[in-house]
């Protein structure tokens, strides 16, 4: 082990895990790398590691721990305080702490805290709120980085691990290290291989806790459930705990029936035999109790002009509403809640503008507000309604972990509220939106049932409808839009009907194949052909049902930029680690930020990779994609939100429409070849479809109306509520009737 003492002369690269520098010695200038959390040019640090060899660039310094000296002197005291690390104090501040807690200042302050920094000048309760918080972080996080990079921690978990427990973080970690896994830092597998390191026993109640929460979870996010059966819970975590366990380390069944009881009362939810992660159950909890307020008020002040506001609308629209139209229109005046659903052509866009528009005539003071789930969704409502629409999440003020501007306190301003795409809203958001409006808010549900459900657990649309609440099903597809061969065929994929295809018309092809490489290049082919008729990237979606294997997304976008956007000597290019981010590249934003204002599924163009001198004057490295007309900034630490957007997944298209689709159909997907996958592709095209594949891969889906189960209890909690309120409301709730 070498250990070298210097400054920061370069900073090469960064990440929140990672940094590579140049290190200035007495002796010589060397390149170091490791877990260097927070280290900026400029500063000295002390680095313990081993030298290696690296194929491309050459001698570099592995640094196993470092750390930086702890100021000693008055002078190195007031030159540390005053520099950016700590955050809230100047060089005459800091020259004043040094002037009243002497060499002992730092320890001072990470001791005694804000208390420590009173009645000094210029230092009010924020500033020293700051210079505290700066100085414990930076050498407290130092500390916990060195103990948790032994057991492969990196320097953001130890940030993450800090920001919750503080200075407890190492003690908290080293008695109970499945802690992490509440944090949603690492799985239980990889927590149960850091406990065995620091000799925690198998039998212990944290170990069986955590995997009992962990499976839990796990499966509820992975199958979209609210709750698993108590046994089948009991099942999973016996053979997580238990695999590869000798037999004086195994946990017995009833040891996992007293950690679902102790868990209850803090963490899981039990009823019926139903296990619930507890903010699951809170969320349907609230989602049913509010539409069941909601289910029982009808409005109907309209309704004596309401025949004459339709006459009125269809004269100076030029259009006559059919019967479903027209009884949907009517029963939005009546009710409070409406759900209205209905298939491609069946006419859903043109009776949310009749709706719209006719609400205005009637209320023109009254609020109205569109959403949908993503920010693709809420584009498409806005240009089909006419009215400005946004997603969810910002309408209500949303940002993970936080709690909304809008929620049960602070009521979000509205008097209708048009919510589309319902079938992608999940219980949790379903709940915070619900949480947000006011009682008297009339509210209409629009979506498409047989499309595929929320990505997260639940299933609030269709439980609505099995609820009993009120509906307006739109059936008939109407005579323009059955002439278009996707429309026509959408819905014979739904009704488990094969293709018919017309190969006199222009909109649908089936180019059969049965090899998936050659499927992945010939939907390389068909997209070049598609730009060299005038079609952009942008025109153009590329679904695939999976990820993995040469027609998967992963493999596709790889094929996809080389032939679409070559490498050249025009084109700027980031790469980190394994992933490579090159000007010219369609790209998806896989997470939701707010601050940015993009949003989980919105697709976008890298149209620039530059240098860009930041608020420190530091030359930091930019990149700019286009979101329709929306310019969004990168760095690279912001990447990880990024992915690229040639392919992408036909989960990851709800919402989404272009004029050109492209679909592989292979049997290597076989595991998820199913009816409402293909039928939710399918309709995802305006002008023109292809699918590139096989008949038995099509046949496959096309049988396949297994849906998978999704545990809810939603729409049972929804008829309970309703009839309790009903009790109330008639008297026989303690009335001795009831």
């Amino acid at each position: 082990m070498n250990t070298f003492v210097g400054k920061v002369s370069r900073v090469l690269y960064r990440n929140e895990d990672y940094l590579i520098a140049k290190l200035q010695t007495d002796r010589e200038e060397l390149t170091i790398k490791g877990s260097i959390y927070g280290v900026d040019k400029g500063e000295e640090v002390r680095v313990r590691g081993e030298w290696e060899n690296h194929p491309e660039f050459g001698k570099q310094f592995a640094v196993l721990s470092w750390e930086r000296p702890i100021p000693q002197t008055k002078e190195q005291i007031i030159a540390f305080l005053a520099s950016p690390l700590v955050k809230g104090c100047g060089a005459k501040q800091a020259g004043l702490i040094a002037e009243q807690l002497g060499e002992e200042a730092l320890a001072i302050i990470s001791q005694q805290g804000v208390q420590s920094l009173e009645g000094i000048k210029g230092i009010g309760k924020k500033r020293a709120n700051a210079i505290v918080e700066s100085v414990r972080s930076i050498f407290e996080v130092q500390k916990i980085i060195g103990k948790l990079l032994v057991f492969g921690r990196t320097a953001s978990t130890a940030m993450r691990l800090y920001k919750e427990y503080e200075s407890n973080t190492v003690a908290i970690v080293f008695e109970n290290p499945y802690k992490l896994t509440e944090l949603n830092l690492i799985g239980f597998l990889k927590a149960d291989e850091i406990a065995r390191k620091m000799g925690i026993s198998p039998l212990s109640g944290f170990r069986i806790d955590a995997c009992v929460n962990y499976v839990l979870k796990e499966n509820c996010f992975s199958s979209g459930h609210c709750y698993v059966m108590e046994d089948e819970l009991l099942a999973d975590a016996e053979r997580a705990l238990n695999h590869n366990t000798i037999d004086a380390d195994k946990v017995s069944m009833d040891e996992l029936a007293q950690s679902i009881y102790r868990l209850e009362e803090k963490q899981i939810v039990i009823e019926d035999n139903c296990v619930y992660p507890r903010f699951l159950f809170t969320y349907e909890d609230r989602v049913a109790r509010k539409l069941s307020e909601m289910r029982g008020s009808r409005d109907g002040e309209a309704l004596p002009s309401l025949d004459k506001q339709v006459v009125k609308y269809q004269k100076k629209q030029g259009i006559i509403l059919a019967e479903k139209p027209r009884e949907a229109v009517k029963r939005l005046f009546e009710e409070q809640m409406l759900i209205l659903t209905g298939g491609p052509g069946t006419g859903k866009t043109t009776v949310i503008r009749a709706m719209l528009d006719m609400y205005k005539e009637v209320y023109p003071e009254k609020i109205v507000r569109l959403a949908a789930p993503t920010g693709k969704a809420s584009r498409q409502l806005s240009v089909v309604a006419g009215y400005e629409a946004s997603t969810i999440h910002r309408l209500i003020g949303y940002q993970h972990g936080d709690v909304p501007t809008y929620n049960w306190q602070e009521k979000l301003p509205c008097d209708f509220l048009v919510v589309d795409e319902m079938s992608m809203v999940d219980v949790q958001l379903a709940s915070l939106l619900m949480d947000a409006l006011e009682r008297e808010t009339k509210i209409l549900f629009v979506g498409d049932i047989d499309q595929l459900p929320s990505v997260s657990p639940g299933n609030v649309l269709s439980d609505m409808i099995k609820a009993g609440l009120p509906t307006v099903s739109l059936t008939e597809v109407f005579r323009q839009a059955e002439e278009s061969q996707i429309i026509s065929n959408a819905h014979r994929v739904n009704q488990g009907k094969s293709l018919l295809i017309d190969k006199d018309k222009s909109d649908f092809y089936f180019i059969h194949q049965d090899d998936p490489k050659r499927i992945a290049n010939l939907i390389v082919r068909s997209t070049l052909r598609f730009q060299d008729l005038g079609y952009s990237l942008s025109d153009i979606l590329i679904l695939s049902p999976m990820k993995k294997g040469p027609a998967g997304t992963l493999a596709l976008n790889e094929q996809l930029r080389e032939a679409l956007n070559p490498a050249n000597l025009t084109k700027s290019e980031w790469n980190i680690g394994k992933r490579l981010f090159r000007q010219g590249d369609k790209v998806i934003q896989i997470k939701n930020n707010q601050s940015k204002g993009v949003f989980n599924g919105d697709i976008g163009v890298i149209t620039r990779i530059s240098k860009e001198i930041n608020q420190a004057n530091e030359s930091v490295d930019i990149m700019s994609c286009d979101f329709s007309g929306l310019s969004v900034t990168y760095e690279k630490t912001d990447t990880k939100e990024l992915e690229l957007g040639y392919a992408i997944t036909i989960h990851k298209s709800q919402g989404s429409e272009a004029p050109i689709v492209i679909i592989p159909a292979t049997t290597s997907h076989y595991v998820m070849l199913a009816r409402n996958l293909m039928y939710t592709g399918m309709t995802r095209a305006k002008e023109k479809i292809v699918l590139i594949g096989t008949q038995k891969a099509m046949e496959i889906a096309i049988s396949n109306n297994k849906l998978t189960t999704r545990n809810s209890r939603l729409a049972k909690r929804i008829t309970t509520y309703t009839a309790y309120s009903n009790r109330f409301k008639s008297g026989s709730v303690g009335s001795g009737r009831g």
